[in-house]
C-alpha cells in the first residue's frame, strides 16, 4: 500500500450498482460494499435504453416481488411487460436507503491483488484518491467485468449504443420496421429506441459517431423521426451465468438478463447459493 492510501476491510466487494449487485448487497447487508464507477444505479437498464421486459407472473423472493409491485404502482410496466427503465432510478435509490446498502459511486477498481492468507486487497480510486479495501470475496456484476477486463475479453460479449427517437408531428405514431434498424418500444406509446452494434475497439466517441452515421443513413420511411437523446451507457449482450475468475472471485453480469427483476432476483440467489455458508 502506498503512502497516503486508506485501508479498510469488508467481507464482500460487489462491483456494480446493478440490479443483480443491489439484490446481492441487500441480502448480505453490512457484509458487503458496492463500488460503482459511474454515478448511476442499475445502469445496465436505466442508462442503456436496452430492450427489457418484466414478466409479471414470474415467481421469486419477497424482495423481488416488492420491487416489481413498486414498479407497477409507479406505472413503469406496460401490460405487455415493456418498461420505462429510466424511472427505476428513484426506485433503486429508495431501495438503497431502505436497505442501508453501502454504495460508493464514482469509484473505480484499479487493481486486485490476491493475499497469501486468502482474500484480496482491492485498490480503488475515487475523488479522494486511492484507497485499499481488504475483502474475502469479490462478485463482479458489471457487463464488462470491471475487476478483470481480460475475463470479459475472452467471452462472447457484444455492445450496442441506443438512442430514443421521436416524431415531432405525431409523437405516438409507430415507426416503420426497416431493414438494419432494430427498434423497440418502452413503457409508453411515444417511447421508441433505436441502436447500432459497435465494433470491439469502439470507445465512447467512436460509438457515438457510429450511431449518428447510422441514423443519418436511415431510409426515407424513418426520416420523420429524430434522435431525442442518446443513452449514457452501452447495452451489453453477454452470456448469463457465473464465471469463476479465481477462488472467491466471480463474474455474474447483470446485463445478461432482459428482465431487471430477474437480474435483481439472481443477485439474491447468488447470496443464498454461493456466498453464504
Amino acid at each position: 500500500m502506498r503512502e497516503g492510501q486508506e485501508a479498510r476491510s469488508a467481507d464482500v466487494l460487489i462491483a456494480g450498482a446493478t440490479f443483480a449487485g443491489l439484490g446481492l448487497a441487500g441480502r448480505l447487508g453490512k457484509q458487503a460494499v458496492v463500488v460503482e464507477r459511474t454515478g448511476f444505479v442499475g445502469p445496465e437498464f436505466t442508462s442503456s435504453y436496452c430492450r427489457a421486459v418484466i414478466h409479471g407472473t414470474a415467481k421469486g423472493s419477497a424482495e423481488a416481488q416488492a420491487l416489481r409491485s413498486e414498479a407497477q404502482e409507479r406505472n413503469l410496466i406496460a401490460s405487455d411487460g415493456a418498461i420505462h427503465s429510466p424511472a427505476f432510478v428513484p426506485v433503486l435509490h429508495r431501495l438503497i436507503q431502505r436497505e442501508g446498502i453501502n454504495v460508493r459511486f464514482l469509484t473505480r477498481v484499479i487493481q486486485v491483488d490476491a493475499q497469501p492468507m486468502g482474500g484480496f486487497a482491492v485498490t480503488l480510486m475515487d475523488g479522494s484518491g486511492l484507497s485499499v479495501l481488504h475483502v474475502k470475496c469479490i462478485v463482479d456484476t458489471t457487463g464488462l467485468c470491471d475487476t478483470s477486463p481480460l475475463t470479459a475479453s475472452m467471452s462472447p460479449v457484444k455492445r450496442r449504443l441506443n438512442a430514443m427517437i421521436h416524431h415531432p408531428g405525431a409523437p405516438e405514431e409507430v415507426p416503420p420496421r426497416c431493414s438494419g434498424y432494430e427498434l423497440h418500444r418502452g413503457r409508453f406509446p411515444s417511447e421508441w429506441m433505436v441502436g447500432c452494434e459497435l465494433a470491439p475497439t469502439d470507445d465512447w466517441a467512436a460509438a457515438r459517431d457510429r450511431l449518428l452515421t447510422h441514423w443519418r443513413q436511415r431510409p426515407e420511411a424513418l426520416k420523420p423521426w429524430q434522435l431525442a437523446t442518446i443513452a449514457d451507457a452501452f447495452e451489453v449482450m453477454v452470456k448469463a451465468g457465473t464465471c469463476d475468475i479465481a477462488s472467491g472471485w466471480v463474474w455474474h453480469p447483470s446485463a445478461a438478463y432482459r428482465d431487471p427483476i430477474a437480474a435483481y432476483e439472481a443477485g439474491i440467489q447468488l447470496a443464498l447459493e454461493v456466498l453464504t455458508p
